[in-house]
C-alpha cells in the first residue's frame, strides 16, 4: 500500500469518526452531566425553577414594516381614475340632454334645424364613449390595485386620500404578517409585535394581504401600528421581527422556559433540566412552543422544576467531550 494510500484511508475514518460524534447527540438519548453541587457557582452555571403560567395557545409569525409609498402612489392613481371616471359620466349626461332638449323641439316644429339635432346626437355618442373609456380605465386601476394591496387597503385608498394621511405622516406603519405554510386560522384582530430589544407592540388587522411573503409561504395580512418616537427607531422600512398571533382554543397550563435557557443544537432548541444535585439532563424543546415571553411547555416539565438559565454551553461542551482515554477507530494517533 503506498503511502498516499494509507494518509487517505487514515482521513477518512477519521472523517467518519468526527460525523458519528457530531450527530449522536442529536438522534440519541442524551447522557447527563455532572456537575459537583461544589463547583457550580465557579463553573458559571445558574439555575432557576420554572414558573407556572397558563397560556392561551400563540403562533408565531413574522411581521415586516411595508414602505406605504406605493400604496399611496396607488390611491393617488385611484384618485385621479375615479374624478376623470365621475367628469365623464357628468359630460356625458349633460351631452345626452341637450340632444333629448333638441330633438323633442326639432319634434314640435320649434327653433332647432335637423342639422343641430344631428350634432348633439353625434357629441352625446361621444361623450358616452369617453364615459365607457374612463369606467373601463377606472375598473382596470382598480383591479391593480387589489391585486397588489388587498380588498381592505383599497377600500380605504377609494375613499380619498385622507384615509391614509396617517401611513404618509408616519404616524402610522404598515405591518404584513406572514405566518407558518398551513396555518389555518381566521385573520387575528389584533397581534403583538416583538422587536429585539424592546416591549410587545399591538398591532390591529387592517384586511388579507394579496401576496405570500417570499420567505414565509403562509397565509398573509395587513396590520397597522402607531409610530411613536420611542418606536421610529425600530419601526423602519423593510424592518422583519417576531409577532405572536393568538390562536383559537382554551388556554392551557404549563410551564414558562426563560429564552436564556434555551440553547441551539444541531438546528434544534434544548435545555438542561437538573435532575438531581449536580446532575443535568439535555431535554428538547418544540420550536413551535416559542413566544412572547419565552417558550411555553405543556408537557414534560413541571413547575418549580429547575433548568440552567446561565451556563447550558458549558455544560454541552462538557456532554459532547470524547471519554477521557478514547482513541479514534483503527488506533491511529490522528
Amino acid at each position: 500500500m503506498t503511502a498516499e494510500h494509507f494518509r487517505a484511508r487514515r482521513c477518512a475514518r477519521a472523517s467518519l469518526l468526527l460525523a458519528l460524534l457530531l450527530i449522536a447527540p442529536a438522534w440519541a438519548a442524551p447522557p447527563g452531566v455532572r456537575v459537583a453541587p461544589a463547583d457550580l457557582a465557579a463553573s458559571g452555571v445558574v439555575l432557576a425553577p420554572l414558573a407556572a403560567v397558563r397560556e392561551a395557545p400563540q403562533i408565531e409569525g413574522l411581521a415586516s414594516v411595508r414602505d406605504p409609498a406605493p400604496l399611496l402612489a396607488s390611491a393617488a392613481r385611484l384618485a385621479a381614475a375615479q374624478a376623470q371616471a365621475a367628469a365623464a359620466g357628468a359630460e356625458a349626461a349633460a351631452a345626452g340632454a341637450e340632444a333629448a332638449r333638441l330633438e323633442t323641439l326639432y319634434r314640435h316644429g320649434e327653433n332647432a334645424a335637423l342639422r343641430d339635432v344631428q350634432t348633439a346626437r353625434a357629441q352625446a355618442a361621444a361623450a358616452a364613449a369617453r364615459r365607457i373609456a374612463a369606467v373601463t380605465q377606472f375598473a382596470a386601476v382598480r383591479a391593480a390595485a387589489r391585486a397588489q394591496w388587498g380588498p381592505a387597503l383599497t377600500a380605504l385608498a377609494l375613499r380619498g386620500p385622507q384615509t391614509l394621511a396617517d401611513f404618509a405622516d408616519g404616524r402610522v406603519a404598515l405591518i404584513e404578517l406572514a405566518l407558518p405554510p398551513g396555518t389555518r386560522v381566521p385573520a387575528p384582530p389584533a397581534i403583538s409585535l416583538r422587536p429585539s430589544g424592546m416591549a410587545a407592540m399591538p398591532a390591529t388587522l387592517i384586511g388579507p394581504a394579496p401576496r405570500t411573503d417570499a420567505v414565509v409561504q403562509g397565509p398573509t395580512w395587513y396590520y397597522r401600528v402607531a409610530v411613536s418616537a420611542a418606536r421610529a427607531d425600530v419601526l423602519r422600512i423593510g424592518a422583519r421581527f417576531a409577532a405572536s398571533v393568538p390562536e383559537p382554543g382554551a388556554a392551557r397550563s404549563g410551564v414558562q422556559v426563560p429564552a436564556a435557557a434555551v440553547i441551539w443544537y444541531a438546528g434544534q432548541p434544548w435545555i438542561y433540566v437538573e435532575t438531581a444535585p449536580g446532575d443535568f439532563r439535555r431535554q428538547p424543546l418544540p420550536e413551535s412552543a416559542r413566544g412572547a415571553a419565552g417558550w411555553f411547555v405543556s408537557a414534560g416539565l413541571r413547575p418549580g422544576q429547575r433548568v440552567v438559565v446561565h451556563g447550558g454551553e458549558l455544560l454541552l461542551s462538557q456532554e459532547l467531550k470524547p471519554p477521557a482515554g478514547a482513541r479514534p477507530a483503527g488506533g491511529d494517533d490522528d
